[in-house]
């Protein structure tokens, strides 16, 4: 006959087994989650129109570039598994690059579904953070000497839940 302690102590094995399992949720980069292997994670950019810019040669990077744009996208792996992924528009005025950091600000409120921290809200330099359980969201517009716009996801690390 079960007693009402060895159910709860069932209970209790089952919950803390399933914390344990390592069950890590990823963020997504353009509907690819960040735990696709890296190769894989290569194959769907290209099939989304980015050209692998084979003049970099930098260990556990990959740099994409979209044609007939000024979007730039740099990914870096470590064993195969992506720790971030930094999207960059260069233009050449301010208000294209405080428009889009508007819009994509929005959209990520929206997927998100949080409002970013702030630490820099100034017309020409601004950032906005999401922390999430999943990783970190960063967009930060910078119109200096050359206006340029770069949304970073990185990956949440093992040891910062």
């Amino acid at each position: 006959m079960i007693t009402l302690k060895k159910m709860m102590l069932a209970a209790v094995a089952a919950v803390t087994l399933s914390a344990c399992s390592g069950d890590r949720e990823y963020l997504d980069y353009r509907g690819v989650s960040m735990a696709t292997p890296c190769k894989a994670f290569v194959d769907s950019m290209t099939r989304q129109g980015l050209v692998v810019d084979t003049s970099n040669h930098e260990k556990g990077t990959v740099v994409f570039l979209k044609p007939g744009s000024v979007m730039q996208v740099i990914v870096k792996a470590q064993n195969d598994t992506i720790v971030s992924i930094q999207e960059s528009y260069e233009a050449t005025y301010n208000d294209s690059t405080r428009q889009l950091f508007q819009t994509m600000r929005e959209q990520l409120i929206k997927e998100l579904d949080m409002n970013p921290y702030m630490p820099v809200n100034t017309e020409d330099h601004r950032e906005a953070r999401f922390k999430t359980k999943k990783g970190i969201v960063t967009l930060v517009l910078e119109n200096t000497y050359t206006p340029r716009l770069d949304l970073l996801y990185e990956s949440r690390n093992d040891d910062s839940k």
